[in-house]
């Protein structure tokens, strides 16, 4: 007989839990059903010693992966304590129920029934956003990955406080090693990472940056995404609100299929997302609450660094010993910039910094206002680096072999060995990223001997001139005694020939034979291309600007068709320029290096007179780059009027003179 196949987890026979209600669970009187989620029933209940309210959650599956990852969401949710993770009060075991365990009594619904009225609110979106970014940097820190975050296991409270749960999947010191055996369809969802596998043994937050950032995704356009690797719809086609451009930045990068090239962590995406919304949070300031306005201090990772970081050490543990001390310069050169940069903005992390700057600004101008830094009120201060790209590539062209003869020298030996590609063939050495002009070359081993078949290999041709005569005919006049003249022929010698009636064979240059080579054409040329990171394009952020203040951060070799580095949009956007420049077969791009330049910025987002407004600090120096609204207006004003005095005596000065 056969064997039917086994059910998977989510298919077998649930437990008693299904059909408990109204009864006493050890210290516990369960009361009614109110929910479910992916393993347990939630009834609400009552500690029958305390009276104190409570929601229990009841295992309703059965088996042994079920009451594993149940007793893990336990006790992980037990041990760890933050504001947006839903806490676990007691957890046990009873004979006739099963596994259980106890939850505070909270009034809300899961994230997933809201998305069923379609998409939320920007603002309404950040909120929650933001809070269970905060949980999860909580639970990296703790070194846990979550692996299934998703709508059904958010919890929306009163006024939109967010809870995180469900740390049943969860990747920790705590996880038994026997979930790698659950079926995919037990644990991935709509919301997860192309590359999260349970048997991973290097689990990563990136994982949980994928999901968060499908979970935003669903909040604002108010479907899941794809998760087939297509290109986003636009939030700005969908709410034709073009401020939505840099959240749709932010969610290719969070639902970017590298992982590399995903924000660092989830509280960094927090802050870019606040960053991208801040035209939105404004219009929403009666609505929102007054944390809203306290002023925070972030770093932002730029998405080049995990991916140079990658990249380095992967160079240097691949280094040959010659090479391996350039590849530890390189990554020593690297990290010192990072550092200086962290540094940096750590020390203007505080406006008490950033106001003494600002004061020092007020009085290096004259129109400048003054006390600038005692002004303004600081909303918020973001550090990133601006990296600026110059790619070298050098190509090289080697075309077709083609036949070529040329008359056999003494020392030509017909060729033995096996014919080489033309590109294994060693060309001459030329300085780095150096032009070549088109150069002949032959091809080893491909040296043949023939005899000549202009001569036929006699190495002479019959005298073309005297036609193998030797002698020439040649009319002259002979005058007679008798004053009359006649014409008569003679002989003289061939010219060509000298009378031997043969010539040497130019084609084999007289010896019989020519060689026949197979030659090609091998040329080089270099080309450079430039770009820099978006934030080079914003009004006051111009690239010229920040060139001002560039900083050399490394120079390495690179192939540009393998590695992270087409996972940053800037730089991917020149590798593919350097690649379009191969236009046949014909060619290759056989060197490449990358050099990359920084200005640290500190963007500072203030108010002053009740108006928003920007400014930046630029470079190791701190160069403030700001906007009118930094400038005195009275003073302005009084030159302006004083220019307009001058020029209204200069003309009636000379009109005075006129009349």
């Amino acid at each position: 007989m056969q064997q039917s196949k086994p059910k998977s987890v989510r298919q077998r026979q649930s437990s008693p839990a299904a059909r408990l209600e109204n009864v006493e669970l050890r210290n516990y009187h369960v009361q009614q059903r109110i929910d479910q989620d992916e393993l347990a029933l939630i009834y609400t209940a009552t500690h029958t010693t305390l009276e104190r309210p409570v929601q229990v959650a009841i295992l309703r599956r059965s088996g042994w992966v079920a009451s594993a990852r149940f007793q893990l969401a336990a006790r992980l949710a037990a041990r760890l304590t933050h504001p947006h993770l839903l806490p676990v009060i007691d957890a046990g075991h009873d004979e006739k129920y099963g596994d259980y365990m106890v939850l505070p009594a909270i009034e809300a619904q899961r994230l997933s029934v809201l998305l069923q009225a379609g998409a939320l609110e920007p603002v309404q979106a950040l909120r929650i956003f933001t809070q269970i970014a905060a949980a999860l940097d909580y639970l990296h820190a703790n070194a846990v990955i979550h692996r299934d975050v998703q709508p059904s296991n958010i919890l929306i409270a009163g006024d939109d406080l967010a809870y995180l749960t469900n740390l049943g999947l969860a990747a920790s010191a705590e996880t038994p090693a026997d979930l790698g055996s659950l079926e995919e369809g037990d644990y991935l969802s709509p919301y997860s990472a192309p590359e999260q596998r349970l048997d991973q043994t290097d689990a990563a937050p990136a994982l949980d940056i994928y999901s968060l950032g499908a979970v935003l995704y669903h909040m604002l356009w108010g479907d899941m995404p794809e998760g087939d690797g297509s290109p986003l719809p636009s939030l700005v086609d969908k709410t034709h609100a073009t401020e939505m451009a840099n959240v749709d930045a932010l969610l290719q990068r969070m639902l970017a299929p590298n992982p590399a090239a995903r924000p660092a962590s989830a509280g960094e995406c927090a802050t870019l997302l606040r960053r991208a919304m801040r035209q939105q949070l404004d219009r929403a300031t009666p609505d929102m609450e007054e944390s809203r306005w306290e002023v925070t201090a972030e770093w932002i990772e730029n998405p080049l660094e995990p991916v140079l970081t990658s990249e380095l050490r992967a160079a240097a543990a691949h280094a040959l010993p010659e090479e391996l001390e350039q590849v530890e310069q390189i990554v020593a050169q690297f990290q010192m910039y990072l550092q200086r940069s962290r540094e940096r903005a750590d020390s203007l992390h505080r406006t008490d910094a950033i106001r003494r700057r600002l004061n020092r600004w007020s009085r290096q101008g004259f129109f400048r206002r003054t006390g600038a830094g005692q002004l303004i009120e600081f909303e918020q201060v973001l550090s990133f680096n601006v990296y600026f790209y110059e790619l070298r590539a050098l190509y090289e062209t080697r075309t077709h072999p083609v036949a070529s003869q040329r008359p056999m020298q003494p020392q030509d030996r017909r060729s033995t060995g096996e014919l080489p590609q033309v590109w294994d063939v060693d060309v001459p050495d030329t300085p780095p990223y150096a032009d070549v002009s088109p150069t002949q070359l032959i091809l080893p081993n491909s040296t043949m001997v023939i005899t000549c078949p202009e001569c036929d290999g006699n190495a002479e041709l019959i005298c073309p001139r005297c036609e193998g005569a030797g002698m020439l005919p040649r009319e002259r006049k002979v005058r007679h005694p008798d004053g009359s003249v006649d014409t008569e022929v003679i002989s003289e010698q061939c010219p060509t020939c000298r009378t031997y009636g043969r010539v040497r064979c130019e084609r084999c240059a007289g010896n019989g034979n020519l060689v026949e080579e197979a030659t090609f054409i091998w040329s080089r040329r270099a080309m450079e291309f430039l770009n820099h990171d978006d934030d080079a394009e914003d009004d006051l952020l111009q690239p010229l600007v920040l060139q001002e203040h560039l900083i050399d951060v490394c120079s390495t070799p690179i192939n540009v068709y393998g590695g992270h580095w087409h996972s940053v949009p800037p730089l991917d956007a020149v590798l593919r320029q350097a690649v379009s420049e191969i236009k046949d077969e014909q060619t290759r791009l056989i060197a490449a290096e990358l050099t990359i330049k920084a200005t640290p910025v500190t963007e500072v987002n203030y108010k002053l007179n009740d108006k928003d407004d920007t400014l930046y600090l630029l470079g190791m120096e701190h160069a403030v780059l700001g906007s009118w609204s930094l400038l005195n207006p009275e003073r302005i004003a009084l030159v302006v009027v004083g220019v307009l005095l001058v020029l209204g005596l200069l003309i009636w000065v000379a009109v005075s003179v006129l009349l």
